[in-house]
């Protein structure tokens, strides 16, 4: 018999296409059973729960969580190298980046200590929120970024 979770089911390719169909994106449990059952599937939220852990355990989501926050999960990508989560509104964004490689190379070498890309996540606070801040501070400022 398959370990538990590690098995493929119905439930667990409903859930998989969810996140599949939002590449690069964090949802929330809610928001994938909220999206299944809106498109008629019949499937209970502990079941989306479960099966985003076991996809989680298995490398193939990615989780975050925010401070104070719920947690997030995508689907892991062969390139995915990390997360980076808003400290303000809770957002979580892929950092898929090359720079990541570079960082836990120099952390190996230097701190001999083995990070795990796929596992890093980084706290911060994101444009809109910043972009928020700098429009109240300063109303009238010109936001405009040269490329």
């Amino acid at each position: 018999m398959a370990e538990r979770g590690k098995y493929k089911t119905r439930q667990r390719d409903l859930v998989s296409s969810c996140l599949a169909n939002n590449e690069g994106r964090y949802l929330t449990v809610d928001e994938i059973w909220s999206s299944l059952i809106s498109s008629g599937e019949r499937i209970g939220r502990s079941t989306v729960y479960r099966n985003l852990e076991s996809m989680v355990s298995a490398g193939f989501a990615l989780k975050v969580t925010a401070p104070g926050g719920e947690a997030r999960y995508r689907i892991a990508q062969a390139q995915s190298t990390g997360q980076l989560v808003c400290l303000d509104c809770g957002q979580a964004l892929p950092l898929d980046c090359h720079m990541v490689g570079e960082f836990t190379e120099h952390v190996l070498e230097h701190h001999s200590f083995k990070v795990e890309p796929t596992r890093t996540v980084l706290y911060g606070v994101c444009e809109d929120c910043m972009d928020s801040t700098r429009d109240h501070a300063n109303p009238k400022q010109d936001n405009s970024r040269p490329c």
